[in-house]
């Protein structure tokens, strides 16, 4: 099973404001590992727990990622053209899971479902999306490029959208 982010992510949520000074405060006493820090920013910009990681994104306020699922698609299959459906299909099955915990879990009664595209022009594979207070939450299978990793995320921001 995937790590459960729910506990983080409800403390998210009662901030005021996502600054990357306080998601690093959340993380920390969370048990995640900073692990890169950007000269440029105060705060470590890469995470670790077990087998997911985090990343804060952006100046403030800032968009948290955290990657349950992360899949090299070379390293999976020698010719991944033929076996990429597999691997959607793959990320796709564990996306109920992650849901189920995110609305079974701490946020579970704050978590409002709406209509409208949450996803600020990201393209999801699959995915759900709340809003929490001011703020949105995503938890979708992404694979943006044929170069990139098949991933199954949970993305926390501030506004109407994800930042795209």
């Amino acid at each position: 099973m995937n790590v459960d982010v729910s506990g983080e992510l409800s403390r998210l949520c009662d901030l005021d404001r996502l600054t990357g000074q306080a998601v690093e405060a959340v993380l920390a006493a969370s048990g995640w590992e900073g692990e890169r820090r950007n000269p440029a920013k105060d705060w470590a910009t890469t995470w670790r727990r077990d087998d997911a990681s985090a990343w804060i994104q952006g100046h403030g306020p800032v968009e948290v990622e955290f990657t349950l699922l992360f899949r090299e698609v070379a390293d999976e299959w020698p010719d991944p053209d033929t076996y990429l459906d597999d691997l959607y299909e793959a990320a796709v099955a564990e996306l109920p899971g992650v849901v189920s915990q995110l609305e079974s879990g701490l946020l579970g009664a704050r978590l409002e479902v709406c209509d409208e595209d949450l996803t600020g022009g990201a393209d999801f594979i699959d995915h759900t999306a709340w809003r929490v207070s001011d703020k949105v939450l995503l938890a979708g299978v992404k694979h943006d490029d044929t170069e990139a990793p098949v991933q199954l995320v949970v993305v926390l921001c501030e506004g109407t959208t994800l930042s795209t």
